[in-house]
């Protein structure tokens, strides 16, 4: 005999097995009703780039419109100015990099690295961003951007 009281462990198990029953069958994956829209991007002249829908995809991500500017701004190596819901950069810049740029910038300050969701918030911790995930609690820090 092992010493164990197989009463109580049977009972635990039991118990176990019916908590587990009343939980809901798992949804759908979280990333298959997430889809960042696409930077509509027009061209003025050869010098700049312009997006058109940027603050709907500001929005969308749930960020700060100022703080995707910046990343965009230095991972693009160009100078860019907020013009109401547009962005527009004074540089001619390829769509698919902004795209690239954008995926890179949900990717890395957007999705929890834990559990693989997006409902996530932003928080400055002293001088560090801390990305806070709303669905399993979890709380990363994230690279900052300047």
């Amino acid at each position: 005999m092992s010493g164990r009281d197989l009463r109580t462990e049977d009972a635990y198990y039991k118990m176990l097995d019916e908590a587990y029953s009343k939980l809901p069958e798992k949804r759908v994956k979280v990333e298959s009703r997430f889809r960042v829209p696409r930077p509509q991007v027009f061209y003025q002249g050869k010098s700049r780039t312009i997006i058109m829908n940027f603050k709907e995809i500001a929005e969308y991500i749930n960020r700060d419109p100022n703080l995707l500017r910046k990343f965009l701004s230095r991972e693009l190596a160009a100078p860019s100015a907020p013009s109401g819901d547009r962005l527009v950069f004074l540089a001619r810049i390829d769509e698919q990099a902004i795209e690239n740029t954008i995926e890179y910038f949900v990717k890395r300050y957007v999705r929890c690295p834990v559990c693989g969701g997006y409902d996530t918030r932003l928080i400055r911790v002293h001088k560090f961003l801390i990305l806070k995930c709303d669905i399993c609690g979890a709380e990363s820090p994230v690279p900052p951007i300047k």
